[in-house]
């Protein structure tokens, strides 16, 4: 547990980001240690627990909100069992782009759900950010929408991506992050789907050589902080680690960038085929639009939502 009581006692944090080491995420922390120590006068010091070794990233949320990882760095869809209104933000083409994105994180909507999370669930999330699109690595090419039909797709423990992937046709089947590649070698899974920058680590085209951007969902991490350790900080301290994950972010965006281009030669130099011409986005798109409005009309989340998504430009 961390110890805070004012500017001049050392504070402690566990840090825990659970992809595999290499990965963007796992650099990242790395990163935002190296950001945090740094800075002296904040006599801050992090513990990054690489890896998965605490667990599934749900079951790390739940060590955060409990207090005995202070801060995870992971996918914004982690948020989604804490409150329905983050949940339009996992499904599919819910936003255009990511200039879409960082502005509605920006919104007085979106803190406000910030601000209700962290009170009701000790949890709260900081500074989310897009870093790349999602893409689909499968055994077979998907060229049309109809390839989407029945495919075995690998879907994390999130309802929004079942649904979404249901919405595109295919069959959503839990698999954890770890043995992805596993499950797409021995064909348990026929596709998943992530960032490049996110799976190199784990050779997912080895096992599944197809790659696909089709642009219907954007990987955003968020840093997720436990409420009761960040009030206990002082306001230098918040504000330090808040700088240091603001520099973390720009760095992790600037690397997602840079590096997604070389990822995908490399991909393609070891075997995979890789297209970014995917045609029939539209017709995937407007499936997925109507499942959103189904599920908001049932009450899933918040009525209006989706539109002041959408009305942002």
């Amino acid at each position: 547990m961390a110890s805070v009581a004012s500017a001049q006692t050392a504070v402690k944090v566990t840090l825990a980001t659970g992809d595999a080491i290499g990965s963007l995420r796992n650099q990242m922390g790395e990163h935002l240690k190296a950001e945090v120590e740094k800075n002296k006068a904040l006599n801050i010091t992090v513990n990054h627990v690489q890896g998965p070794i605490l667990g599934s990233a749900a079951q790390i949320m739940d060590q955060v909100v409990e207090g005995s990882v202070q801060l995870f760095g992971n996918d914004l869809a982690w948020g989604v069992p804490y409150d329905p209104d983050y949940q339009p933000l996992s499904f599919g083409f819910t936003f255009r782009d990511t200039d879409q994105m960082m502005k509605y994180f920006g919104s007085p909507v979106f803190k406000a759900t910030v601000e209700k999370v962290a009170a009701s669930s000790n949890l709260r999330m900081l500074s989310p950010v897009p870093l790349a699109s999602r893409m689909f690595f499968s055994v077979k090419p998907l060229n049309t929408a109809a390839d989407f039909k029945g495919l075995k797709v690998r879907a994390p423990g999130l309802e929004m991506f079942v649904e979404s992937y249901k919405a595109y046709g295919a069959s959503p089947t839990t698999v954890a992050w770890n043995e992805i590649f596993l499950g797409l070698k021995t064909k348990l899974v026929e596709a998943a789907h992530g960032p490049v920058t996110d799976v190199i680590a784990n050779k997912w085209h080895l096992a599944a050589p197809y790659i696909t951007k089709t642009n219907d969902m954007f990987a955003a991490n968020a840093w997720y902080v436990n409420e009761a350790f960040w009030k206990k900080l002082d306001n230098s301290q918040r504000d330090g680690l808040q700088k240091a994950i603001d520099a973390t972010n720009q760095w992790g965006m600037a690397q997602a960038i840079s590096k997604e281009k070389e990822i995908i030669a490399l991909m393609v130099s070891e075997g995979a085929t890789y297209s970014d011409s995917f045609k029939d986005r539209d017709i995937l798109r407007g499936q997925a639009i109507e499942a959103l409005k189904k599920f908001e009309k049932s009450g899933k989340w918040s009525r209006g939502l989706v539109a002041s998504i959408d009305a942002i430009k």
